[in-house]
């Protein structure tokens, strides 16, 4: 997928085979779109995966697009203040302007990764379910790239 001009829909950015290969999961993975969630100066796509065997949730993905002026800096420190703890947000290098992950309140691992893109900014926000694990680490790199890319 190439960066669209126009953002109107989630699940295209991050398909569930996707995910699940880069995460290095047995389980088939699903997604299915969410409604749109419309702010003042952005519209918020969503996308839900779950597994296809239990249909337990595995994530999710946030991407909106920010009309107008922000710094993808001041984008993410704003992502930044849904980790557990203050410093916690740990960078990701090479994943559209900025990109970090933490764990959240709930326990969660977010994997954000921010961009410029066609006059806007664009935030792909991933939550995935459960604490972050070593071994995905390289997996939330690959998942920032990614979705940089396609940002």
């Amino acid at each position: 997928m190439i960066s669209p001009e126009l953002i109107s829909a989630a699940c295209g950015f991050l398909g569930a085979d996707e995910l699940q290969r880069i995460l290095e999961s047995k389980a088939a993975y699903r997604s299915v779109e969410e409604k749109p969630l419309e702010g003042q100066r952005s519209i918020a796509y969503g996308c839900e995966f779950s597994r296809v065997d239990d249909g337990s949730g595995v994530g999710s993905l946030m991407v909106t697009a920010i009309k107008g002026e922000v710094a993808p800096g001041s984008a993410l420190a704003v992502a930044e203040q849904n980790c557990l703890s203050e410093g916690q947000a740990q960078p990701l290098a090479g994943a559209g302007e900025a990109a970090m992950w933490c764990r959240n309140e709930d326990l969660d691992t977010l994997v954000v990764t921010v961009k410029r893109s066609h006059g806007e900014v664009r935030i792909a926000h991933l939550t995935l379910a459960g604490s972050p694990m070593a071994a995905n680490i390289p997996g939330y790199a690959s998942l920032a790239r990614l979705l940089g890319g396609r940002l």
